[in-house]
């Protein structure tokens, strides 16, 4: 299994994260070993935010090795030929790391924000992603054609955004490069496993789970049936969860730190999937 994490936004203090700070955690997380730096995205919540692909590129800048990834973006929100030219931009950027988390949206003060008709996310969802795609492989659609160098055509691979119930998952399976279950919607495992199954019988190959808090300082208790999916509990318990998703048969774990959690901090979590998870 592979553990991939988010850079914040800021500072313990309430400063913003500039590009330098930017640099320096992406290199960290690239030192510690992990394989993969991810971001998600909000813009209307009442909290200070900032664009996830600018974000991804200076990681891309700083780094050589980590995976880069958007967990995820939400498409309606903009237009098919601007989002494909922004993708295949970071796909160039970043030599190909870059991996597209992609999702219909599932906050209604975002759609607000931008005036687009909340109501109608999956429909525009459905249709952006097969214009998305041609544009990436530099078809033409409509009048827009982008062209891309011969090297980068085909864009970088498009992961679905999805929670486990619903035809998404099947769809992540036949037609796209993966699905992103969400670590706040699915904390009951079985509701993973019956997505899981779902996803695999219909060919799929990567699953990944996001938005998984972490802090290996917090007390360790059982987690409720009604509480997201996270981390924050010491280490020990922490290693046997992720055995947990592990044997279910999920890829990728990506976690989320918050700003009070120091880099220093990096080394530890990522040694979680070498420690032995505890009987249970």
């Amino acid at each position: 299994m592979r553990l991939g994490i988010n850079i914040p936004r800021e500072h313990a203090d309430g400063r913003p994260y500039n590009a330098a700070d930017v640099m320096a955690r992406a290199r960290a997380i690239e030192a510690a070993g992990f394989d993969g730096i991810w971001l998600g995205e909000s813009m209307n919540r009442g909290t200070p935010s900032v664009d996830t692909l600018a974000v991804l590129s200076i990681a891309a800048a700083a780094t050589s090795r980590v995976e880069l990834g958007s967990a995820v973006l939400q498409v309606p929100l903009r237009r098919p030929a601007e989002l494909a030219h922004r993708l295949l931009t970071l796909h160039v950027l970043s030599g190909g790391r870059f991996v597209a988390g992609l999702g219909a949206g599932s906050t209604q003060f975002d759609f607000e924000a931008c005036g687009v008709d909340y109501a109608d996310r999956f429909k525009l969802f459905a249709a952006a992603l097969p214009e998305i795609r041609r544009l990436c492989n530099g078809e033409q659609v409509g009048a827009a054609n982008l062209r891309p160098w011969p090297s980068v055509a085909g864009g970088p691979p498009m992961l679905i955004g999805a929670w486990a119930s619903g035809i998404w998952v099947k769809r992540a399976a036949l037609d796209y490069d993966g699905w992103i279950a969400s670590g706040r919607h699915n904390n009951k495992f079985r509701t993973l496993a019956e997505g899981l199954k779902v996803y695999r019988d219909n060919g799929g190959k990567r699953v990944l789970i996001a938005t998984v808090g972490i802090d290996l300082q917090a007390p360790t208790k059982p987690l409720a049936d009604d509480e997201p999916f996270n981390l924050r509990c010491g280490p020990d318990e922490a290693a046997a969860r992720l055995q947990q998703l592990a044997e279910l048969g999920v890829d990728d774990v990506l976690l989320v730190m918050r700003p009070q959690q120091p880099a220093e901090e990096l080394p530890a979590i990522r040694a979680l999937l070498k420690k032995p998870a505890p009987a249970r």
